[in-house]
């Protein structure tokens, strides 16, 4: 794949209305095949189950830890890809081919490219540090 000019995390989760799981019609190990070869996917792996998963909050600099689930969440992750494609619609068509998207969900996230994440971390340090108290 040429001119790849963006990265999109695919999150995949679980969902009730889902099509049942078929092990014939959802091998992954197609879609794999499809986008291994071409550069797409970066990288990826399964998650496990939430009873494995923490919330880490940090206030006031205390720090505290949630056992999941959490109410916030209906739904659960399954995995995620990492993946190269030249634009969302792209990155979308290559998640609808994920088994994923037909048992469960698939959710594509844009990627901040390294100058965009620089430039809005420096935003936020100085809209942070203009908006703080001054020491009396």
């Amino acid at each position: 794949m040429t001119d790849v000019t963006q990265q999109y995390l695919l999150l995949y989760t679980d969902a009730p209305d889902g099509e049942p799981w078929n092990a014939e019609s959802d091998d992954i190990g197609d879609w794999l095949a499809s986008v291994d070869p071409t550069d797409i996917r970066v990288m990826g792996e399964r998650l496990t189950t939430r009873d494995d998963a923490r919330l880490v909050t940090k206030r006031a600099g205390e720090v505290t830890v949630t056992d999941a689930p959490v109410a916030e969440f209906k739904e659960w992750f399954a995995g995620f890809d990492l993946i190269n494609a030249p634009d969302l619609e792209t990155a979308v068509e290559i998640g609808s081919r994920h088994p994923c998207a037909r048992f469960g969900r698939v959710l594509v996230l844009p990627l901040m490219g390294a100058i965009q994440s620089s430039a809005l971390l420096e935003a936020t340090v100085r809209a942070r540090s203009t908006s703080a108290p001054t020491p009396a």
